[in-house]
């Protein structure tokens, strides 16, 4: 009688263990946090933190004018041109006008244009002719060879009036006869003279017009009129023919260079 309540008890307490068991096991586990969840729990706790208020506050009011006035006027009025600088014009005018330099530089040398030049348009040079010398149509050819001629008269006499300058014998009177005939009734004039030629024909013109004239005393002499050679003539003969007969050879020269018409 008395066990029987031992092992009822016992009974009771096992039942009891189990019940207590099966109700612990049968309880839902509680859900573990989400980042998510932690995240919105975070976002609904009101943070009492005074940084995050003044950061909405800047956001929301509106910029005050005087940070805009320092931004804009960039340019420093100190950069525009003032009174001082307006001057500077007046000083480049001054500097460009320079009429002391212009006519230092214009002069041209005197070999700039050569003596002999003779523009086409210009009218033909003056070349005396005698009343018997031939006149023709200018043949560069004709010219030139006559030029020679004339050149081979001045040598010849040249030699002649120095022998008598030193022995005071005369020359060959037909030979000076032939000379004379060749300045005055062969050497011939020419008409329509090419401008490159033209000064070269007025100086052989002007040669044979001097020496002609140089010699008028030796010419009665040798066409048995008689007469009398003077030392002032012979002297200027001389002279004339030590600057002619060079002359010539370089006319003779020239003369082949120049282009035929």
């Amino acid at each position: 009688m008395n066990s029987l309540p031992k092992r009822v008890v016992s009974i009771l307490c096992l039942l009891i263990c189990l019940i207590i068991l099966t109700a612990c096991n049968t309880e839902e586990p509680a859900p573990t946090p989400t980042p998510d969840t932690v995240a919105e729990a975070a976002a609904e706790i009101p943070t009492d933190e005074p940084t995050a208020e003044p950061t909405a506050v800047p956001s929301d009011t509106p910029i005050p004018p005087t940070a805009t006035v320092t931004n804009t006027p960039t340019p420093v009025p100190t950069d525009t041109p003032g009174p001082t600088d307006t001057p500077e014009p007046t000083a480049t005018a001054t500097e460009t006008p320079l009429p002391t330099n212009t006519p230092t530089a214009t002069p041209i040398p005197p070999t700039a244009v050569p003596p002999t030049a003779v523009p086409p348009t210009a009218a033909p040079i003056s070349a005396p002719v005698f009343p018997e010398t031939p006149i023709q149509a200018f043949d560069a050819d004709t010219f030139t060879r006559y030029l020679g001629l004339v050149r081979d008269s001045f040598r010849s006499f040249n030699s002649e009036m120095g022998l008598f300058a030193q022995t005071g014998k005369p020359g060959d009177c037909g030979t000076f006869n032939g000379w004379t005939m060749l300045w005055i009734l062969e050497a011939p004039g020419f008409t329509n003279v090419p401008a490159d030629w033209q000064p070269l024909y007025a100086e052989y013109r002007s040669m044979l017009n001097q020496i002609v004239n140089i010699t008028t005393e030796i010419r009665p002499l040798c066409s048995g009129q008689g007469g009398q050679l003077t030392v002032e003539t012979t002297q200027a003969i001389i002279n004339f023919l030590g600057w002619a007969y060079p002359r010539s050879e370089a006319m003779v020269a020239e003369a082949a260079t120049l282009p035929r018409p």
